[in-house]
């Protein structure tokens, strides 16, 4: 960066930022998909298969409407507050899942009340799950806009450390409490929330601005939701905090100039492609979670044990984030929406994969596979949401909206997931079906792709015909 030389005791702070935002990314996302060996495993083996994504369900679908709440929290009460919060929830939820299968220990089913405290518990950790991906956008307070793509990647990097940490080690963590097998699973979770919280203490989050979170409270509630809980997360002036580090710091001149208006959101959809990316990561996660929620069935059926289904998962994982450390070169190379066709062409690669023999061999490297395309179609989108936005209050009302319809998207997916599995009851089937959305986006982003390149020269072609007609009428006009 430019900034480097003039700057080394604030660009030493924006990395120490960028790799604690990785570290409770990793925690937060990688404590969520826990859940899928840990809660998956106990409701398949209590008789409740048609129900056992239901618990990651719940995480996603309820972190929809936290994720449109979290900001104006933050604007409230201070972001570390909040992290806090989200880290405190998680541990009470963990822990109360935890009870559940210990009370359970003694009989060879769920009851009711034990059911309904691992799905209780599952619940409340949808703020942790909304808090926890909403750092792949705060990261945005610490870099500038040319470094984001680099720094979001990063931030994704830090999944590596809850692939190895998490479904890998829940395969010694099951047995850790021997009175109840996986009850040690919600007890590593409830560790992993804690390290969340330690890492969000260290971070130099901004302070809360009370002054202006306060302008828009008599908004009109139904016209402007988002803008009364998204607005004002806190813009930042150019004169507080001069020693920080922040996205103020990096940007020119006229960067700056363009922070003096704020446009609504119907404003921003209209001129940017807010829905476009919105629909590239709905579609990129659900995809992902639909293999990595329903793998294990096909698997159980086949004969593998628990801790051949957790390699699987975890080589998955490890596949979704380590791209993290080339992805944002790959993005300044190639551009945001090829690296999000390369993305969808290597989902068609790994379920192709997977269709070719039921061999353990080939769920690991196909779900490695899908675990690399999605990094590739998440990390573009997610960087260009922050860079169509012009201040920190417009970054909010988008964020807000992007995660809201992405979460509820995933959580409606996850948890007819299972259903949808038993209605196609296939697997080969299941998976053709998810290998032909993939080929549609691949044909879209491939669209958008060729609309960019071609841009330039429409706009060129229209320049020279306007300007020939100019001529034309001037030639005219002396002939006259």
């Amino acid at each position: 960066m430019k900034d480097r030389p003039e700057q080394p005791e604030n660009y030493r702070k924006m990395l120490k930022n960028v790799a604690i935002l990785s570290g409770m990314w990793g925690m937060g996302i990688g404590a969520a998909f826990v859940q899928i060996p840990a809660a998956q495993n106990v409701l398949v083996e209590n008789g409740y298969s048609s129900i056992s994504t239901v618990p990651l369900g719940l995480i996603f679908l309820l972190s929809s409407p936290c994720a449109i709440w979290i900001p104006k929290l933050i604007t409230r009460y201070g972001e570390k507050k909040i992290r806090l919060l989200a880290s405190i929830i998680g541990i009470v939820g963990s822990l109360l899942q935890m009870t559940g299968v210990l009370l359970s220990k003694d009989s060879d089913t769920l009851s009711p009340f034990e059911l309904t405290l691992i799905l209780f518990g599952a619940s409340i950790q949808a703020f942790t799950y909304a808090s926890s991906n909403n750092l792949r956008f705060a990261v945005a307070q610490f870099v500038s806009k040319e470094f984001l793509p680099k720094a979001t990647a990063f931030v994704l990097f830090g999944g590596v450390i809850s692939s190895l940490l998490g479904p890998l080690l829940s395969n010694v963590t099951r047995h850790m409490l021997p009175v109840a097998d996986y009850a040690g699973n919600f007890l590593q979770i409830s560790i992993m929330y804690f390290v969340f919280g330690i890492l969000a203490m260290l971070a130099d989050f901004k302070q809360p601005h009370k002054n202006q979170s306060d302008k828009n409270d008599n908004d009109d509630v139904l016209g402007e939701t988002l803008n009364m809980i998204l607005a004002d997360e806190g813009r930042i002036s150019i004169e507080d905090d001069e020693e920080d580090f922040d996205e103020e710091d990096a940007r020119s001149d006229t960067d700056k100039k363009e922070l003096t208006t704020d446009r609504t959101l119907s404003d921003i959809l209209f001129e940017t492609e807010l829905i476009l990316l919105t629909c590239f990561q709905c579609l990129s996660y659900n995809i992902m979670a639909l293999y990595m929620t329903q793998v294990q069935l096909p698997m159980i059926a086949v004969g593998y044990s628990a801790d051949a289904r957790t390699y699987t998962i975890t080589a998955h994982m490890i596949a979704m984030f380590l791209p993290g450390l080339v992805t944002g070169h790959i993005i300044d190379t190639i551009g945001t929406w090829t690296t999000t066709l390369l993305g969808f062409i290597v989902f068609l690669v790994g379920g192709g994969i997977m269709l070719a023999n039921d061999s353990l061999t080939m769920f690991i490297v196909g779900m490695t596979m899908i675990g690399v395309g999605w990094n590739l179609t998440f990390v573009g989108p997610s960087s260009e949401i922050s860079r169509i936005c012009h201040t920190q209050a417009e970054k909010t009302k988008v964020v807000g909206f992007n995660d809201g319809i992405m979460l509820a998207t995933i959580g409606i997916f996850s948890l007819s997931g299972s259903l949808i599995y038993q209605a196609i009851d296939s697997w080969r089937m299941y998976n053709v079906l998810l290998m032909i959305v993939s080929g549609i986006y691949a044909l879209i982003a491939a669209w958008r792709e060729v609309k960019y390149r071609l841009q330039p020269l429409i706009e060129a072609n229209s320049i020279r015909a306007f300007s020939e007609s100019l001529s034309f009428d001037q030639q005219l006009l002396d002939q006259l």
